[in-house]
């Protein structure tokens, strides 16, 4: 084979694998995504449950408060009775009782159903953890060997780009200019193997002519329909 041909095929080998290698590697945080999304089903119960929780509390809180308050006003409109003197200031003040007996009830209810919601909660939250929790352990071996592979990928991506800008300054200028331009309008492939008479970029016959030529190896050859670099693989 020709020498700078041979040249060729190697850059196109290198730009094939660092193609695949960025792709692999773009495809890493897909893959992450997809991990989060298993620990999403059991971590967000577990998050809303604790925050529910919270919610409720903080509610309980402030409806005990308010009872508090209404027996307070309770008490404060009975120390009025007896300085009450007729029956409608009397009655009044009987209205403004019941009044706030019934809303202390309908906020102790209120209160009852919050509790009861709670303590449901409760007994439901340590459950939603221990899912969440061995949900996230049987991820972590699939986490490790992902953070692994990417290493592996982000090396071997270093370790093909340096080969490449090795091998760059051995190809002369014009093949290295026309081979930059036909894989920019060939979706990167400029240099393909000719087999059985088949050019594999177009796969349109090769002349029998340019395929002798390609066994004398004295020149460079290329695809009369396609115009890539064409080689014939060893046997």
């Amino acid at each position: 084979m020709n020498n700078i041909l041979e040249k060729l095929v190697e850059l196109q080998k290198l730009d094939l694998e660092i193609r695949n290698l960025g792709h692999n590697l773009q495809q890493i945080p897909k893959r992450e995504s997809l991990i989060d999304k298993k620990i999403e089903a059991t971590k967000l119960p577990f998050e809303n449950g604790k925050k529910r929780s919270e919610e409720l509390k903080r509610k309980a809180d402030l409806l005990a408060e308010e009872v508090i308050k209404i027996e307070e006003d309770v008490r404060q409109i009975k120390l009025k009775t007896p300085k009450v003197k007729s029956n409608d200031e009397y009655s009044a003040l009987l209205k403004e009782i019941d009044t706030a007996k019934k809303k202390k009830e309908d906020l102790e209810e209120e209160q009852l159903n919050v509790i009861e919601e709670i303590e449901n909660l409760e007994k439901e939250i340590p459950e939603l953890e221990k899912k969440y929790l061995e949900q996230e352990e049987s991820v972590k071996d699939e986490r490790e060997s992902l953070l692994k592979e990417k290493k592996e990928i982000e090396s071997a991506l270093i370790k093909k780009k340096e080969e490449r800008n090795e091998l760059l300054p051995k190809i002369p200028k014009n093949y290295l200019d026309r081979y930059v331009h036909i894989a920019s309008a060939r979706n990167g492939l400029a240099v393909v193997p000719v087999k059985k008479g088949i050019c594999q970029g177009c796969f349109i016959g090769v002349r029998p002519k340019l395929i002798q030529d390609l066994h004398y190896g004295d020149e460079v050859i290329f695809c009369e329909s396609c115009q890539r670099f064409l080689y014939l693989e060893e046997q």
